[in-house]
């Protein structure tokens, strides 16, 4: 229970702003020298670049944007490492010894920025509304061993999204060995020989999408079902956390595809950023949909979903589909359905098709139960922090078991 130490206290006080040191790199520097330093926004991650100008650990706030109002993503979040942030998130660092970077995040999460936002078509949270926001905040030690807990939470959370990417690369990793590079059990004692895709092994043919799995399109309109309850794959869902949104008929106002039974789901937009999903509902609690930027590839002939994932997920498709996406810029490049589905391809023998899909279903299985575990601990997450950065729980008597989970 909150104490009378808990104090409001102006944020200014609590932190320290910092300014951008320079120009970020342009459009289409970006696009032309792809890196490996993020480039944060106002609801994370948007890019990838070359250079940095931020190094450490810092807490961005979003600067402008509906979804202040809304809130369907968070608009608080921590970055770490080396990083480049544009002009649409507030870049601070907690004061040492006077407030706790993530008990700042969890207080701007949760509570209504009414009365520091301006603008009604572009909501806006100007760095002066944002210093005069009373931060209602317990002294220092106290701040920190909520901001504990919260990390606690949050590793547990991140190590399994490490544990996840680890499996999903172990996947690409098996596959490019056995079907790019072609060294699959018994390779030894078969010779390449040539074909319209290069060498590949004797008794190998080619193939394409079209000839191995049906592409559905059966579309539906949710808003016709406005007190429907729809699970919603979208970009931004996919984006936020690899998991469909939960959404009423009356909130999805577009035509989408219906997803049913197991599919393999991949992005039309911006192709130079995978995005493919693996999705089964085979036994669903509600209808899903998916957004018509996504190819619905299902049903497939000889090839299992398992293998089809691979081979869309592969570093050789993605390059391929990212030299026939066309547009009208860098930012909304998109794939014609036909030059996906019609992409030569090389075809394997069954059985090793068969072997691989049997070897990497394991691993898949194993990444999909830990993305369900991660959604618990949110929900868990999402339970705590308003308990605890209001004092209506008292931290020093939380136990979250966390070591029972391998924290």
């Amino acid at each position: 229970m909150k104490s009378d130490d808990w104090a409001s206290i102006p944020f200014e006080e609590l932190v320290e702003f910092h300014d951008r040191h320079r120009i970020p790199l342009s459009k289409k520097e970006r696009a032309d020298r792809p890196g490996s330093f993020p480039y944060y926004g106002a609801q994370g991650i948007i890019d990838w670049v070359d250079d940095y100008i931020f190094d450490g650990r810092f807490l961005l706030i979003a600067e402008d944007g509906e979804n202040l109002n809304s809130r369907k993503q968070p608009v608080a979040y921590m970055a770490e490492g080396q990083f480049w942030v544009n002009n649409h998130a507030h870049v601070v660092k907690a004061i040492e010894g006077v407030a706790d970077d993530d008990f700042l995040r969890a207080y701007v999460e949760i509570h209504p920025l009414k009365g520091h936002i301006t603008g009604a078509a572009q909501p806006k949270l100007s760095q002066a509304s944002l210093k005069r926001l009373s931060v209602t905040a317990p002294p220092y030690p106290v701040q920190t061993q909520i901001g504990e807990a919260i990390r606690a939470l949050d590793g547990l959370i991140e190590d399994n999204r490490r544990r996840i990417e680890i499996l999903e690369e172990m996947a690409r990793l098996l596959y490019r060995e056995w079907f790019v590079h072609f060294r699959f059990p018994g390779h030894e004692d078969v010779e390449l020989v040539d074909s319209d895709l290069g060498p590949i092994p004797e008794g190998w043919g080619h193939s394409c999408l079209a000839d191995e799995i049906k592409l559905e399109r059966e579309n539906v309109k949710p808003y016709e079902y406005p007190d429907e309850e729809f699970d919603h794959y979208s970009i931004p869902a996919f984006d936020d956390r690899g998991l469909p949104t939960l959404e009423l008929g009356a909130e999805i106002r577009s035509n989408k595809y219906l997803v049913a039974g197991a599919c393999v789901m991949v992005s039309k937009l911006n192709p130079r950023f995978p995005r493919v999903w693996r999705v089964d509902r085979s036994d669903p609690a509600r209808r899903a949909v998916a957004s018509t930027e996504f190819l619905v590839l299902a049903k497939p002939l000889k090839w299992k979903l398992v293998y089809v994932y691979g081979l869309v997920t592969s570093t050789d498709f993605a390059s391929s589909l990212a030299a026939t996406a066309g547009g009208t810029s860098t930012s909304h490049q998109r794939v014609k359905p036909a030059d996906v589905m019609n992409m030569a391809v090389v075809s394997p023998p069954s059985d090793l098709v068969l072997s691989y899909s049997d070897q990497v279903q394991p691993m898949l299985k194993l990444a999909d139960n830990l993305m369900l575990q991660n959604e618990v601990l949110r929900e868990a997450r999402d339970l705590l922090l308003p308990r605890l950065v209001s004092g209506e729980l008292d931290v020093s008597e939380l136990d979250l078991g966390l070591e029972a989970l391998g924290a």
